[in-house]
């Protein structure tokens, strides 16, 4: 599978290009990997992950957050 993904949007039958998303990891051509240095996951990452599932037509993601020591 391919690591980058052109999007955008359709307009009148047609397809315009607006950008280019690179994800972190793919696993088992199934998984999106989405890794964070943050000091929480927002709305907000959740919204971009679920745009990265539509732009890649993928059913799961994983949003992984480095920024504590240890899990919690």
């Amino acid at each position: 599978m391919s690591r980058t993904h052109e999007f955008g949007r359709q307009e009148k039958r047609r397809w315009n290009a607006v950008g280019t998303f690179v994800q972190d990891l793919i696993a088992f051509n199934s998984i999106i990997v989405d890794t964070k240095v943050i000091d929480r996951i927002t709305d907000h990452e959740r919204g971009l992950m679920l745009n990265y599932l539509r732009i890649t037509n993928l059913r799961v993601g994983v949003i992984l957050n480095f920024k504590q020591r240890k899990l919690e």
